[in-house]
């Protein structure tokens, strides 16, 4: 793959000096070299300079910003498989080894918050978020995702929900009257590397007939989707994010590596 111009200019050979041109720039040893009887104009050459090849650079991996649902609905990790915080460890383990940052926030109720100390780079920090549980109500912490994404991050962010319909509270008023979908759009473009949502529901909730709440709840995310570009997965199972987590991770941070075989 052809690589960028560097902006710095390098030396490209030699070119006659004519006169008329700055006396500074003969290159007064290679033209004794080619001839060894001096001629201004005649035998007399320059350095010739031109834009060189760039570096190659390594991509940099996006950053990740990861919230995960720990409301009375979903699955305690400290009694039973929590396809949840497994899904989130696979992620976030990706992502570090990729070389990036992570911030994850587990989320409940109001007040119900638990999560890394900003974008770290420690896989025990974030462990330690992903198998906490509360168990309680659902309300997102958008006042959260309101401050990570007040400005523009220094590095592309893709912001992450693992939860069920209850994420549409994110669209709600926060604690000082702000709109959710006001901050939900700045997050996005302060980000600048999508979102995506992984939600408990089933695969056609965007067709299917379900009671005032639940059409209420995919209504919000259709308008998230649509207007927004939330890239929304239905997750029929829980056991089936597991599935999701190795396919947002290839796409995001390449491919998983698993360990070599040890042959006896």
């Amino acid at each position: 793959m052809p690589q960028p111009e560097s902006a710095e200019l390098h030396p490209e050979g030699w070119e006659p000096w004519q006169i008329g041109e700055p006396l500074e720039q003969i290159d007064w040893l290679q033209s004794v070299i080619q001839s060894p009887r001096v001629i201004s104009g005649l035998t007399t050459v320059q350095r010739s300079y031109g834009p060189g090849a760039g570096r190659p650079t390594k991509p940099v991996p996006v950053d990740l910003d990861m919230y995960v649902d720990s409301s009375g609905s979903m699955p305690d990790p400290r009694q039973r498989i929590s396809y949840l915080a497994l899904a989130g460890a696979i992620i976030a383990l990706s992502a570090l080894r990729a070389g990036s940052s992570v911030q994850v926030t587990l989320w409940s109720g109001k007040g119900h918050t638990l999560a890394t100390k900003g974008f770290v780079r420690n896989e025990h920090e974030v462990l330690a978020v992903l198998t906490g549980f509360f168990g309680g109500g659902t309300s997102f912490p958008i006042h959260l995702l309101r401050e990570t994404f007040k400005t523009r991050r220094a590095h592309n962010t893709h912001i992450l929900m693992i939860s069920d319909d209850g994420i549409t509270t994110m669209f709600d008023q926060d604690e000082q009257g702000n709109d959710g979908w006001d901050i939900s759009a700045r997050a996005l473009d302060n980000g600048g590397a999508g979102g995506t949502m992984a939600l408990n529901m089933p695969a056609d909730w965007d067709n299917t007939k379900a009671s005032k709440w639940y059409q209420d709840a995919y209504k919000a995310l259709k308008r998230a989707r649509d207007q927004q570009g939330w890239n929304i997965n239905a997750i029929a199972r829980f056991e089936d994010l597991v599935e999701f987590a190795q396919a947002f991770s290839r796409r995001h941070y390449g491919p998983l590596k698993t360990p070599k075989k040890k042959h006896a």
